[in-house]
């Protein structure tokens, strides 16, 4: 029986959520300037209301990326904290499969487009197909121009999920499911998943997916240490 905690800064979305066994808590909270404020306390909130302590956890995930550089690294902050006083194993969740996978609960379809904006005039995107009561990304995660996307989607047979959505490149697209954010508790079944096939290891091993590489998103080596010890 699993112990497993996930936090997830990447949106404007704040979240926890814990599994233990067949049990289930999460928190959600629209925080998108707070995130650094909320995280760690709303930790120790979930841990209250589910009574289980630090000391049981047996793992630990987080919304590894992309999305939010600032959210991201507040995420990896708390990861590493916890991991290192506690010794845990742990791993990175897609917040373009999170999206994905949120759609894909609520709906028929077998694939999904996630469109996540990246501000700075572009998007993310990815597309991910259903597996079982998962989902899998077919090709690679992206960053571009709206119109990058676009071209992308022009061969793409399915819903289109993500906030990218409310851009006004994407005007002329299915707006049913812009709302759909990454979220903690939906990457909670990515994580045990992952727990299952023995895909938890080291702060090293899941660093954050920023896409980007710019002077504004530095590579991890050239950064403050969130992720490594100094």
């Amino acid at each position: 029986m699993s112990c497993l905690l996930i936090v997830d800064a990447s949106s404007s979305l704040c979240s926890v959520a814990l599994s233990r066994g067949s049990e289930y808590w999460s928190l959600c909270e629209d925080q998108p300037r707070r995130h650094a404020q909320r995280l760690l306390p709303m930790v120790d909130e979930l841990l209250i209301r589910a009574g289980v302590k630090k000391a049981e956890l047996e793992g630990i995930a987080y919304g590894r990326g992309p999305g939010s550089f600032t959210g991201i690294r507040i995420a990896a902050s708390v990861l590493q904290g916890i991991a290192f006083a506690l010794e845990l194993p742990v791993c990175g969740i897609s917040s373009l499969q999170s999206v994905a996978l949120k759609t894909l609960r609520s709906s028929q379809a077998d694939h999904v487009m996630a469109v996540m904006d990246a501000h700075m005039g572009e998007v993310f995107w990815g597309h991910f197909q259903r597996e079982g009561e998962l989902c899998r990304l077919i090709g690679a995660e992206h960053v571009g121009s709206p119109e990058q996307c676009l071209q992308a989607l022009k061969a793409f047979d399915g819903i289109v999920a993500g906030d990218g959505l409310t851009l006004p490149a994407f005007a002329s697209c299915a707006q049913d499911w812009a709302d759909v954010q990454p979220q903690a508790d939906i990457m909670l079944a990515l994580a045990e998943d992952a727990w299952q096939r023995g895909e938890f290891g080291s702060v090293e091993q899941h660093p954050p997916v920023y896409l980007r590489d710019s002077v504004a998103w530095k590579k991890l080596d050239e950064q403050p240490s969130l992720l490594r010890r100094d």
